[in-house]
């Protein structure tokens, strides 16, 4: 294991697309988190200052940072779809590496660039909770950072779906089309044509979005307000409720299973020509 991912670690470096999107990634994840804090306008009840203070910031980061996953389920489709082009895959099938071993080798490094893409919300969190934070305790400070759990399973899915568009088209160009084209147009298209059933929540890019959805802005304006009255239930309407979280986080897993199958199939199939 440890050599199928010094190959596909030497194969990143030396790929000056992976180097160009990856800064680019880190670039607009840094422009973004400046951003927010610096235009801080205030207002009813609430500034943004507020939400990068602990335990909210770990919320709050993770959800306005879930589209950034897309970004690097783009990094794993150009990758792939180069491998054909070079004979990558070819030429490692030749020096005697099975398709299990490809296969392998592509889920340790979406494992790893998903686990950078958790600590690097990790650690900006803690970072701009640690400066905006009035009070701090241990207790206040660790909460919610469960969500990062969630993020880096979200950070995997993405990039499984990508992997598996790569291996289904092959071409560069049409494989980041398609892949845009589910995320930003046929997703939303469904979402609404089912708006009004059930099974919306259960579409598989609905269902990853959900693992980091936007944090309940009701509760941290009553506790900014420091009132003790409850929260009309009905003003809770404003925020969606989608499935139970358990049953979110399984879909997610059953889903990206399925796609970890289907690109098993796909390798097994595959000429690499």
């Amino acid at each position: 294991m440890r050599k199928l991912l010094h190959t596909e670690q030497i194969k990143l470096f030396n790929y000056n697309p992976f180097r160009i999107t990856i800064a680019l990634y880190l670039v607009a994840f840094t422009l973004g988190i400046l951003i927010y804090p610096a235009i801080d306008k205030e207002i009813p009840v609430i500034s943004l200052s507020d939400l990068f203070r602990f335990p909210d910031v770990w919320l709050f980061l993770a959800w306005i940072t879930e589209p950034y996953n897309a970004v690097l389920a783009l990094v794993v489709i150009m990758i792939t779809t180069k491998e054909f082009s070079d004979h990558t895959f070819k030429t490692q099938v030749v020096f005697g590496l099975s398709r299990t071993d490809l296969l392998l080798q592509k889920l340790l490094s979406i494992a790893f660039l998903s686990l950078f893409a958790m600590l690097l919300v990790g650690l900006t969190s803690l970072a701009l909770g640690l400066i905006y934070s009035y009070k701090l305790t241990l207790k206040i400070a660790l909460e919610n950072t469960w969500i990062l759990g969630k993020y880096l399973l979200a950070a995997f899915s993405y990039m499984t779906i990508g992997l598996m568009v790569a291996l289904l088209i092959k071409n560069t160009a049409l494989s980041l089309i398609t892949f845009l084209a589910l995320r930003v147009f046929v997703d939303p298209v469904l979402w609404l044509l089912l708006r009004n059933h059930e099974i919306r929540w259960y579409l598989p890019f609905r269902t990853i979005t959900r693992l980091t959805p936007v944090p309940d802005l009701i509760e941290i304006f009553q506790r900014k307000m420091n009132s003790a009255e409850p929260i009309d239930e009905a003003t809770m309407d404003i925020l969606p409720k989608g499935l139970p979280e358990w049953l979110n986080v399984l879909m997610v897993i059953l889903y990206t299973s399925l796609v970890i199958y289907g690109c098993y199939r796909l390798l097994q199939r595959r000429r690499f020509t």
